[in-house]
């Protein structure tokens, strides 16, 4: 009787294993044939280099130079540094396990980072940068006017430091920032409660990264954040993930086929 349930135990278990071995075939089979439809890194270099996506990518640069220099021409800021990162990669499709699959094959994002000396006191270099018309900076009501105690605004900016980063309870006021779609002003505020300091910009990714990418800074010897601070005594950043004219985060997408 023990020889016979044996047996059976085993003819069970080769016939787990075989269907277990079908199933992990036919799940590698998905996944080559999934893979073998992804374009190769060649064809999307070549999609990356295109006279299209060339066009897009130099009218991207050209809003961003727009707005830095926008911002340069403010009285009481001084242009040390722009990192400008251009990258095409293909897009995050998730696991074999997760419904994430992107409608695209190629993705193109450019980033910039923008350093500025302070000259004189913030209080009095934020009016400026908000009467520049560089972005809508922050929430707003039906008038334009910035929302009462609404981060991200001038207004709140300007509330921060005349209180010295608190409110008359005492308790912390959280710290200030100019937001728009894809923009960001920040700068040092080494004397305030909630201390801050603009960091360097990151360094340029190695050469050869990625199916495309471009790093280059201007000017090509620039002053470092640390020597600005010396000079200046505060440093801004500004930092433009996409222009507010892009309607997406990327500026060049290459379809996926149906």
């Amino acid at each position: 009787m023990k020889g016979t349930v044996a047996r059976w135990r085993r003819r069970v278990g080769r016939r787990c294993s075989q269907a277990g071995g079908l199933l992990l075939a036919f799940v590698l089979i998905g996944l080559t044939t999934a893979c073998s439809r992804e374009p190769s890194e060649r064809k999307l270099r070549a999609q990356a280099t295109s006279p299209g996506a060339e066009s897009r990518r130099t009218e991207e640069e050209r809003q961003m130079q727009a707005l830095i220099q926008r911002l340069s021409a403010v009285e009481g800021l001084e242009h040390t540094l722009t990192r400008f990162v251009d990258s095409c990669a293909r897009p995050y499709n998730g696991s074999v396990f997760e419904n994430m699959r992107s409608p695209y094959v190629l993705t193109c994002r450019m980033r910039a980072v923008a350093c500025f000396g302070v000259r004189g006191d913030m209080s009095e270099v934020l009016p400026r940068i908000r009467a520049a018309g560089i972005a809508t900076w922050g929430p707003h009501d039906k008038e334009g006017r910035d929302l009462p105690h609404a981060a991200g605004t001038v207004t709140y900016a300007l509330s921060y430091h005349r209180a010295h980063g608190r409110y008359p309870d005492g308790s912390l006021m959280s710290a200030p920032t100019l937001t728009a779609p894809g923009l960001r002003i920040d700068w040092d505020r080494a004397d305030l409660p909630l201390p801050h300091r603009v960091e360097e910009p990151a360094p340029c990714p190695p050469d050869g990264s990625g199916i495309y990418q471009r790093c280059w800074t201007v000017p090509k010897a620039p002053m470092s954040v640390a020597a600005a601070r010396a000079r200046y005594g505060t440093v801004l950043s500004f930092s433009l993930r996409s222009s507010p004219a892009s309607a997406t985060d990327h500026y060049f997408t290459v379809p996926r086929r149906k």
